[in-house]
This record gives structure tokens, sequence and C-alpha cells, in this order.
């Protein structure tokens, strides 16, 4: 019995380091690629404006990497059920959406205003997933989100404001908090679950980096655009995820996520197209 112990122990020693080196390798890409992506939408923000970072910024930029470590992780029926619950995470993170731009303009500072919204992202989160399980419904749920938005943010004509000044400390900050948020979900998610992993993946990371800096800086009215720019860049989300929710259990892991990357570019640059349109011809 000794000897045969000794053989489990040699085989299977192998296969923990290549597992444990696996996650390691994981764990340095995320910890890398996430401050990129979050530079990369407030290098947008100060050179295109409040607007343009706000579609990056609403983009999967961080939540789309998230999904894929924790596929890896996790498992592919996992991702499937956190992509569900991360369609209903977008319905939770509207209320905020909302929230946030009225706050804003109505005085609010900026360190009270992101505590009530992310106080009601999670009450929102918590009631989203008492909802019957229904991945069309979800999907619904989810498109029907970004245009309630928009229809109850506050409006105001367009006017120049100044860009913010240069902050490097501030930046490295934001992305760290990028990449910290990103560690702890997928770290934890085995004991979260699938539902509350599902909710955190769309927790408002870009959000928390970028507005209220831009709050500080600009005023409640350039919050407003950027919000206008986020939900351009959510119906991108929403494409990413319900195309992993339908494909991730029963295609290649490479093309499902592939395929999730086109459609959510492709969604975000539609709807940010018209929606530039639309206030070209309302500012005409």
């Amino acid at each position: 019995m000794a000897s045969a112990a000794r053989r489990d122990a040699c085989c299977t020693a192998p296969v923990l380091s290549f597992r444990e080196s696996a996650v390691d390798r994981i764990l340095i890409f995320k910890l890398t690629l996430t401050p990129l992506l979050v530079l990369a939408c407030m290098l947008i923000t100060r050179r295109w404006g409040a607007f343009a970072g706000g579609v990056a910024a609403g983009l999967p930029v961080v939540s789309g990497p998230l999904s894929f470590f924790l596929t890896l992780e996790q498992g592919a029926a996992f991702s499937a059920q956190a992509s569900y619950n991360t369609l209903l995470g977008i319905d939770a993170n509207g209320l905020a959406a909302v929230a946030y731009p009225w706050l804003a303009v109505l005085g609010v500072p900026w360190y009270l205003a992101i505590v009530l919204s992310l106080g009601i992202y999670f009450l929102g989160g918590w009631f989203v997933q008492f909802l019957p399980h229904w991945p069309l419904g979800a999907v619904g749920l989810s498109l029907l989100s970004p245009l309630l938005v928009l229809a109850c943010l506050p409006r105001q004509k367009a006017r120049a404001v100044p860009q913010p000044q240069s902050h490097r400390w501030l930046m490295s900050v934001q992305m760290a908090f990028g990449s910290l948020l990103v560690y702890v979900v997928t770290e934890v998610a085995h004991w979260l679950g699938a539902g509350w992993s599902g909710i955190l993946m769309f927790f408002p990371v870009m959000i928390c980096a970028m507005v209220p800096f831009i709050h500080a800086t600009q005023g409640p009215w350039a919050v407003v655009r950027v919000y206008r720019g986020l939900m351009a860049g959510w119906f991108g989300c929403i494409a990413f995820f319900a195309i992993v929710m339908a494909l991730v259990e029963s295609t290649p892991l490479w093309f499902c996520y592939a395929l999730a990357v086109v459609a959510a570019l492709g969604a975000g640059a539609a709807v940010s197209i018209v929606q530039k349109r639309k206030a070209g011809n309302a500012a005409s």
C-alpha cells in the first residue's frame, strides 16, 4: 500500500505542478492586462473627450478578460451561468447609472455620489438574483436597461469643457484598482458562486476609476456625457455576454471569445455612431 501511495503521489505531483504554473501564468497575465486597459480608456478620455472615453469604458474591457479567466479556472458551465448573471448585473448597474449623474447635477460631491450609487448597485445585484432563470428574458432586460438610462439622464445643451490636467499618481491608483477587482473576483469565485461572480463581473470598475475624477475636474455635465458614452459601450457588453452564455459550453473557447469580442466592438461602434448623429442633428 505504501508503494502504491508513493506511485500515486509521483503521478499527481507533475499534474499539480502543471496546474499551479498555469494558474500563475493566468494570474500574471490578468494583473498585467487590466491596468493597461484602464490606462487606454483614460487616455482616450483625455484625447477625444468624455463621450469617447465613456464608449471605451462601457465595452467589456475588464469584464471580458474576467469572464475568460473565470472560464479557464472554473469551467465552461460556471462561465455560462456567470454570463447569465452578468446580463442581470447590467440591470443592477443601470440603476446606479441613473443615480450618479443626477446626484452630480444636484450638487452632491463625487465621494458621496460614488458611495450612494454603488450602494444602489449592490442592492440591485441582490434583487436580480431572485428573478426566475430565463436566458432570453435576461438578454431582453439587459437591452432595455441602457435605453432606459439614456431616457432618464439629465439633459443640457452641449458646451465646451476644459480637459482635465494630468495626474499620473491618480491614474496609477485607477489602474491598480482595476487590477485588484479582477484579482479578487477571480480568486474568490469558488465560494462566491456563479451568481455573485456574474453580478460582480459587471462591477463598475471603469466608472469607479474614471467618473469621480471627471466629476471633480470637469463638473457634473461631463459626467452625463461619460454615461451617454457608457451606454453605447454597454450594448457591446450585452452582445459579448449573450454570446458567451450561448456558446461557451458548445464551441471551442477561442471561437466563442473571438466571436464575442467582434460582436462587442461592432455593437458598441454602431450604437455610438447613432448617438453621435442624433446629437449632431439636435445641435443643428
